[in-house]
């Protein structure tokens, strides 16, 4: 399982929770309570939008070893006066190792729009390669997290709200343990939109350690983030729990919460 972060804001504000992210995949007290692993180091990615350009990176190093490429996003952040970011560190359960299951993962569909998605958690990934009539041979070596976003790209008809509680409750009633994500859309008028959401399986929320590990965080200010709960531990703020099931539509004009499932 991995750790991901959302974050909007001034660059300058984004940059102490970049680094906490970064810090949360080298050392996950978390993840060390439940298997004795205490870090994320299976490849790192991003995507930044910021000031009418967009930067989409990933990474098979670790990013607490990726000095070079965690430089490049500070740098972006610093020089942003107002920025979208989604990263992700990935800890494979699913899919082959390497740069290809790096995630955050890069779609254009076929009905005008392009998105960025990233997933932390287990998905059912034979049961959405059936959904989205899939060659299950052809996605042997991918994650269950690619699986899903390009059966979005097949599915998803807009990225409108009505749309994405559909296919999203979906990906929740296919989760093994959890559906985490966080996902991007760039619209051809140049506007943009973010959907979280936070989900966990009943028997995760149960279990005191999977709970920690699992639950969303979030932060409000000049800055907006929603975090994988590591980050609590390595920057200091105002976090609050996001309750399980729930699903967060973004725009640049606001936020609003909607039951998912």
């Amino acid at each position: 399982m991995c750790r991901i972060l959302f974050a909007m804001g001034p660059g300058e504000g984004i940059e102490p929770l970049a680094r906490a992210f970064m810090k949360s995949a080298e050392n996950d007290p978390y993840r060390a309570r439940r298997s004795g692993k205490s870090q994320h180091r299976d490849g790192w990615g991003y995507v930044l939008l910021s000031d009418g350009s967009v930067h989409h990176y990933r990474s098979a190093r670790a990013v607490f070893e990726d000095g070079k490429g965690f430089s490049g996003l500070v740098g972006l952040l610093r020089e942003s006066d107002n920025a979208v970011l989604l990263t992700h560190a990935r800890a494979s359960s699913q899919g082959s190792l390497g740069l290809f299951n790096v995630q955050p993962f890069a779609f254009s569909t076929r009905r005008g729009f392009s998105f960025w998605f990233l997933h932390n958690g287990d998905l059912d990934k034979e049961k959405i390669i059936e959904l989205a009539e899939f060659e299950g041979e052809d996605l042997r070596d991918t994650s269950d997290s690619y699986a899903f976003s390009a059966y979005l790209c097949r599915a998803l008809q807009r990225p409108e709200k009505e749309e994405l509680l559909k296919h999203y409750s979906l990906g929740a009633s296919l989760a093994k343990t959890t559906f985490n994500t966080a996902t991007l859309f760039l619209l051809p008028d140049g506007g943009w939109r973010a959907f979280v959401t936070a989900y966990m399986t009943d028997d995760y929320w149960k279990n005191d350690l999977h709970r920690d590990y699992a639950r969303l965080i979030e932060l409000d200010g000049d800055v907006f983030a929603v975090a994988s709960s590591t980050l609590e531990l390595h920057h200091k703020a105002d976090w609050k729990n996001i309750p399980n099931g729930t699903a967060l539509l973004i725009t640049p004009g606001g936020i609003e919460r909607l039951p998912l499932g």
